[in-house]
């Protein structure tokens, strides 16, 4: 059974809006005062997901967007908040369909087999040992284990 662990938030509130710079330095702030008190690390992490979370949820949600694009229209397409932030109407994921051109057309059919091909020859060099040489005995290439990067780091997953 997972500890509960008791409620304290070591983060600052937040009372009106914040610029770029003075998010940088709350940051700094709270990440200085978990280093001088890490007793409460794991309610900092989780407080980080659940904004991050909540602010997605936010922003995707469709009612909001057409309110607030609503709101920006009423100020001829743009806004500013006392803090400095500047809200304007936007078009945001653009995509174009260039499938009617017979040369696109060819180019992505190459870029697919090759994209299988290379997915195939990463899969084969997965299998070998990283900096191990294996040679195919069929056709005699040589092929070198890849070595493995990654990078440590810490992953939360909320409660439902």
């Amino acid at each position: 059974m997972a500890k509960h662990l008791t409620q304290h938030n070591p983060l600052p509130a937040i009372r009106e809006g914040l610029t770029k710079t003075q998010i940088s330095k709350l940051a700094r702030q709270s990440v200085e005062n978990v280093l001088e008190d890490n007793s409460y690390i794991f309610q900092v992490a989780e407080a980080i997901a659940a904004m991050e979370e909540f602010a997605k949820q936010v922003r995707r949600d469709e009612r909001f967007v057409e309110i607030l694009r609503d709101e920006i229209i009423k100020h001829n397409g743009k806004a500013a908040t006392p803090s400095g932030a500047k809200l304007e109407i936007c078009e945001a994921g653009v995509n174009y369909d260039y499938s009617q051109d017979a040369s696109w057309r060819s180019l992505e059919q190459e870029i697919q087999e090759l994209t299988e091909k290379r997915k195939a020859l990463e899969e084969k060099l997965r299998r070998i040992a990283p900096g191990k040489m294996w040679v195919d005995n069929e056709t005699g290439e040589v092929f070198e284990g890849p070595l493995k990067i990654s990078k440590s780091t810490y992953r939360i997953t909320l409660g439902k």
